[in-house]
């Protein structure tokens, strides 16, 4: 009977010796994880500064680039599915979104360029009796824009300068049907870090329709453009946010021709999950007149548009 209660009480001191072990290796890790995060807090903090250092002298003795990618894609197919409208089927779609930009700012003058670069095509196939219709890949073309612009600027004040743009919009698939081109003089404001915001109230101004056919020999008239860009974190992650928006108001319409007014707007989100892999969103809104003209008669405020999302790399 002495050798048991003997042994309970061995159990018993060996549990609550072993309980404060426990606590004591459980206090200990939690002060060393406290110490850690100071430190980690510190070294983000120094990084954070050795990056903003890099940014400064990039942007003082050289060019600042960017490039930021978007794809996005399906595929599927099904073969004698009865349930399906097309029991024999299959479809692939693929969607590219480019925007890069390659500036250079230095005290007295300043020169950006910007390309923005949209791609999408379609696929369906469908077999009849055995036989497919189509089996060609990516043979539908779905989003296709091209925007590159410069513009060169002389600093009369840090946020105000003399400037020249050339801007051309347009698809790669179909060049100049439609599309437009400019060329201009004004002023360029520059309100904070990332914006340019261009007036140009002396702007040459070429537009051709979905024919490829020039609407003018060339128009007047005032051109508009603003772009912005910015990094944002977000509980450790990075959204890049570009948007773009450029207008051209004419002065006149030639006579018997449909209006050059028109305007574009574009925006690509890129949101990291990953060491720069994440999802992109890509989307636009475009109104043009001239480019919807059928047989002389222009269809009136018809709001163009598109969206694509998919996986994003940023470089």
């Amino acid at each position: 009977m002495k050798k048991i209660q003997l042994l309970f009480l061995l159990v018993f001191v060996a549990s609550i010796m072993s309980a404060q072990t426990i606590d004591e290796l459980k206090a200990m890790k939690a002060t060393k994880a406290a110490e850690a995060a100071a430190f980690q807090a510190q070294a983000d903090a120094v990084n954070g500064e050795i990056a903003g250092i890099n940014a400064q002298i990039t942007e003082l003795t050289g060019w600042t680039t960017g490039l930021n990618g978007t794809v996005g894609f399906d595929f599927s197919n099904s073969d004698k599915w009865q349930a399906n409208p097309n029991p024999s089927a299959q479809s692939s779609s693929l969607g590219l979104g480019i925007t890069a930009y390659a500036n250079k700012d230095q005290a007295k003058y300043f020169w950006n360029n910007k390309g923005v670069f949209q791609k999408a095509w379609q696929d369906v196939d469908i077999a009849v009796n055995g036989v497919e219709e189509d089996d060609d890949l990516f043979d539908q073309g779905t989003v296709d824009i091209i925007n590159v612009s410069s513009l060169a600027g002389y600093k009369l004040t840090p946020k105000f300068a003399l400037s020249g743009l050339g801007e051309l919009n347009t698809s790669l698939g179909s060049f100049l049907k439609p599309g437009t081109a400019d060329l201009g003089i004004g002023a360029t404001w520059l309100p904070i870090k990332g914006m340019t915001v261009v007036i140009h109230p002396l702007n040459y101004h070429m537009a051709w329709n979905t024919n490829g056919d020039l609407q003018s020999d060339g128009a007047l008239g005032a051109k508009i453009r603003a772009d912005y860009g910015r990094d944002l974190l977000v509980m450790g992650k990075k959204i890049a946010w570009s948007t773009t928006f450029t207008t051209y108001q004419p002065y006149s319409n030639p006579e018997g021709k449909t209006s050059l007014r028109e305007y574009t707007w574009l925006n690509t989100l890129a949101f990291e999950v990953w060491r720069g892999i994440g999802v992109g969103v890509n989307f636009g809104f475009r109104q043009a007149d001239f480019e919807t003209v059928t047989e002389g008669v222009g269809e009136k405020d018809v709001l163009q548009k598109f969206y694509q999302i998919g996986l994003n790399y940023g470089f």
